[in-house]
């Protein structure tokens, strides 16, 4: 599964949530969970923070066991 969408889901935060608290745009969430686009650096910062973790965290190859 996504990092992105794995955390959020942990979080409790919808995609509307998320891109609310990260000021991005919803489709842009949409997409880079269902990795249509690449997270830009600057969309990588803004979902990190609205996700109280670390951009090293989400964006990882090898998730955290």
């Amino acid at each position: 599964m996504n990092r992105v969408r794995e955390i959020r889901k942990q979080k409790g935060l919808s995609q509307f949530g998320l891109a609310m608290a990260a000021e991005i745009h919803p489709s842009v969430i949409s997409r880079i969970e269902c990795e249509v686009w690449p997270p830009y650096p600057k969309w990588r910062r803004k979902l990190a923070a609205a996700l109280g973790v670390s951009e090293n965290e989400l964006f990882s190859e090898v998730p955290k066991q």
